[in-house]
C-alpha cells in the first residue's frame, strides 16, 4: 500500500528503512551546544558562564572542583585551595628542620626534634639553651657552663672535691700541697702493687712446679712445660649470675676459648652457678667442652687416650695457706667433640664455709695433662 504525499511516495509503516538513509541534524546540534550554561560548581561559588560546548574544558581547570590531596594525607579540598594546603597545611608535606636543615615530613617533625643533633636543649645546671650535640662539651672542664659540677683532676689520686668551674679553680690554687701528698701516696701504692704482683707471679710459678711434680708422681714419668695446659678463669658479678642460673635451668657462664697447647685442641668451660640435673639448686656444676679449632686437621682424628684434667677453686682468704678445692677427672678427644661434666663440683654450703667467693668474684683454675701418643 502506497500513496503520494507532497510528491513523495509514501510506503507502508511496516517497511523497515536502512540506517544509512538517516543523517544527523547538525543544525540542531550546533544550536544546543551554543546554549549558555553555568558551571556545575555554581553553588560552591564558581561564577563561570559559557556555552555548553566549553563545559568539559572549563571543568578541567575549575578551581571549585574537589580533589584528594596528592601528598596522600586523605584531605579532600577544592582545586583552588590545593596548592596552599600542600605547601602550608598538609601533614605529609616536606619541611626543613629549622636547626639542622634536614628535610623531614611534617607529621614526623616532633619526633625528629627528639633526636636532632642541633636542637637546642636546656642545660640542667645553668638553664642555657645549647645544641644537643654540644651539651657534653658545654659541661666539660673546657666548656662554658658556669654551674656544672666538676671533679678535681686529682680525683684518681684520691681527692674527693667536686664543684663548679670557679670553685675548682680556687681549689686547685689553694690545695697544691694536698694534691702533691696524694700523688706521692699513689706512687707508693703503685710500687706496693707492683711488688705484690711480682710475689703473686712467683707464687704461681711455685704452684705450677708443685703441680708438675704431682703429675710426675701420679703418672710415673717426667713432664715438660708443653705437656701441661693451665687456664685461669676469673668470674665476676657472681650473685647476679647465680640468680639467672636459678631462674633459667640451662643458663650458664661460658669461658673464652683456649687451646690445650701450641696448635692443640680448642677447649672452653661452661659453669652453672645454680647446678644442673640431679644437683640443681644445691651445687655449682661445670663442664669442659672440646670444640672446633684451627688446628684440627693436624691433630689425631680419633684420640681415645684419656687425659687427666682438674678444676681448682682458690680460697681468697688472705691468711689461707694452700686452701683450695680440687676436683679431677679424665677427658678423651674424639671426632664427636666430647663434653666432660662434674655436676657436683661444689655445693652451695661448701662455698659459704670458705672464702672461695670474695668481692662477688671467684678464681677457677683448669689444668689439663696431655699424654700425646
Amino acid at each position: 500500500m502506497s500513496d503520494m504525499y507532497f510528491g513523495i511516495e509514501r510506503t507502508s509503516d511496516k517497511v523497515e528503512q536502512d540506517e544509512s538513509e538517516f543523517y544527523p541534524d547538525n543544525y540542531d546540534r550546533r544550536e544546543i551546544m551554543n546554549l549558555k550554561i553555568y558551571c556545575d560548581q555554581q553553588e560552591k561559588g564558581c561564577g563561570w558562564k559559557g556555552e555548553l560546548k566549553d563545559r568539559d574544558t572549563h571543568n578541567q581547570t575549575c578551581g571549585f572542583v574537589e580533589e584528594t590531596c596528592k601528598n596522600g594525607c586523605g584531605e579532600i579540598l577544592m582545586r583552588k585551595d590545593m596548592e596552599n594546603h600542600m605547601q602550608e597545611n598538609c601533614n605529609n608535606r616536606n619541611v626543613d628542620c629549622d636547626y639542622c636543615k634536614t628535610i623531614v615530613t611534617f607529621k614526623f617533625l616532633e619526633d625528629h626534634f627528639g633526636q636532632c643533633e642541633m636542637y637546642p636543649v636546656e642545660c640542667e645546671y645553668c638553664e642555657e639553651k645549647v645544641p644537643r650535640k654540644e651539651v657534653n662539651q658545654h659541661v666539660s672542664l673546657e666548656g662554658t657552663c658556669p654551674g656544672c659540677p666538676l671533679e678535681c683532676q686529682f680525683s684518681e689520686a684520691g681527692c674527693p672535691f667536686i664543684g663548679t668551674k670557679r670553685e675548682l679553680t680556687m681549689h686547685l690554687q689553694n690545695d697544691f700541697i694536698f694534691h702533691l701528698s696524694r700523688m706521692m701516696d699513689q706512687q707508693s701504692n703503685s710500687k706496693a702493687l707492683l711488688v705484690a704482683t711480682r710475689v703473686s707471679l712467683a707464687k704461681r710459678e711455685c704452684e705450677l712446679e708443685n703441680l708438675k711434680s704431682f703429675i710426675t708422681k701420679e703418672i710415673g714419668k717426667p713432664v715438660s712445660q708443653s705437656d701441661i695446659c693451665v687456664f685461669e678463669w676469673n668470674i665476676t658479678n657472681w650473685s647476679e649470675k647465680t640468680r639467672k642460673s636459678l631462674v633459667y635451668p640451662n643458663w650458664c657462664i661460658v669461658s673464652e676459648p683456649f687451646y690445650s697447647g701450641p696448635q692443640g685442641y680448642c677447649l672452653c668451660l661452661k659453669l652453672y652457678p645454680g647446678g644442673r640435673r640431679f644437683h640443681r639448686e644445691s651445687h655449682v656444676s661445670i663442664d669442659v667442652w672440646v670444640s672446633k679449632g684451627n688446628y684440627d686437621d693436624k691433630l689425631p682424628i680419633d684420640y681415645q687416650q684419656h687425659c687427666k684434667f682438674s678444676f681448682t677453686l682458690i680460697d681468697q682468704q688472705l691468711d689461707a695457706k694452700n686452701v683450695v678445692l680440687r676436683r679431677e677427672k679424665t677427658l678423651k678427644f674424639t671426632p664427636e667433640r666430647t663434653c666432660e661434666a662434674i655436676d657436683d663440683f661444689l655445693s652451695h654450703e661448701t662455698m659459704k664455709s670458705r672464702s672461695y667467693l670474695r668481692n662477688n668474684e671467684l678464681f677457677l683454675q683448669f689444668c689439663l695433662q696431655l699424654n700425646m701418643p
